[in-house]
């Protein structure tokens, strides 16, 4: 099999399972993205050989490009990572041409709309999606969004490699708590609201580090000035986020929503319990309240509850640690597991 994923830009946990699944050498995968970054996601990422940037501009060049280039690497499955992208009307009609296999790979939306635009939305659903040969959801919350379209929806949540956190180590003892968000510093991600909750606490014990950036970076700014526990990291590259996880102990971010969020696969993977709300897919995916994490709400003080839990018993962010570091090892949010069940799902025998 020839396999095309499709997709708007190219990420590093993309990038992971792209490499993960080439090493299965009886399949070639491709990656196709129509943009080669979009704001606030500035990484420095080196592209391998069998990904393309198609720079795409609203021509019929574009679609003149993509048909060349699925011809010339004689794909015959193609997985799209959007049901809104540019190309996706063009590449499921082409598909049912071609006679190729389409799959569709889809986060819960974001934002849903009402009145007369929801009935247009939900036409349009229907008809792109019911003729995938099956969705791959990303996470819980995604299989129950898309089975009204498809019944043949898989659970396959968004995964990375995760081997350089698993060796983290962890002290068994605690003495000054550091929190750690990383994030993009935007509303939905809840920056202000985690911020305004450790400020609450009068505890010189604690810490709370934060990466990231956006549109919000200025009201960060003026909210930390005058705590010196809360230390804005800035934007930090991939490859050199292991330093940050290591030194830090619990991680924190409460999104107003997140369709998956990979952060809590890293932050997991390092031996970190998760402070989050039940708006984040890979939140519900893996954390129990009080188990090995703290669900609290998008609310300044349920955010302060959460933090105050952990201060409270210093005892369970080992305990947590250890539950997290194994759930994560041995579910899909691991690149080596996700790519077998892709690859198993692809070669569903009915297909023959």
């Amino acid at each position: 099999m020839n396999i095309l994923f499709l997709s708007n830009i190219p990420t590093p946990y993309q990038l992971d399972f792209l490499d993960q699944l080439n090493k299965a050498k009886e399949h070639k995968v491709f990656g196709y993205f129509l943009y080669s970054k979009e704001k606030n996601r500035d990484w420095n990422l080196k592209l391998p050989e069998y990904v393309y940037i198609a720079n795409y501009s609203k021509t019929l060049k574009d679609y003149i490009d993509l048909y060349q280039y699925i011809k010339k690497n004689k794909i015959s499955i193609i997985v799209i990572g959007g049901y809104s992208l540019p190309m996706t009307i063009f590449t499921v009609f082409l598909t049912k041409i071609k006679k190729l296999k389409l799959y569709f790979w889809l986060e819960r939306p974001i934002n849903e709309q009402n009145g007369i635009k929801k009935t247009l939305k939900e036409l349009y659903l229907h008809i792109v999606l019911s003729n995938a040969y099956k969705i791959f959801a990303i996470g819980k919350l995604a299989v129950d969004r898309y089975i009204i379209y498809n019944k043949k929806v898989i659970d396959l949540p968004y995964s990375m490699n995760l081997e350089k956190f698993y060796k983290i180590k962890k002290e068994d003892k605690v003495a000054k708590i550091k929190f750690l968000f990383s994030g993009q510093y935007i509303d939905r991600k809840n920056i202000l609201n985690t911020i305004n909750a450790f400020k609450k606490i009068k505890n010189d014990d604690i810490e709370l580090n934060i990466i990231g950036g956006g549109e919000l970076k200025n009201e960060v700014d003026e909210l930390i000035k005058y705590d010196n526990r809360i230390n804005d990291l800035g934007f930090i590259q991939p490859n050199d986020l292991i330093e940050v996880y290591a030194k830090n102990d619990i991680f924190i971010m409460p999104s107003k929503h997140d369709g998956w969020a990979l952060v809590i696969n890293e932050a997991m993977a390092a031996g970190m319990p998760i402070i989050s709300t039940n708006k984040v897919g890979a939140v519900v995916e893996y954390i129990e309240h009080k188990e090995n994490g703290y669900i609290c709400n998008t609310e300044i003080d349920s955010i302060q509850e959460g933090i105050e839990f952990y201060i409270s018993n210093k005892e369970n962010i080992l305990l947590h640690s250890n539950k997290n570091r194994e759930i994560i090892r041995q579910s899909l949010g691991d690149v080596k597991n996700a790519s077998i069940k892709l690859l198993e799902e692809l070669d569903d025998k009915t297909l023959k």
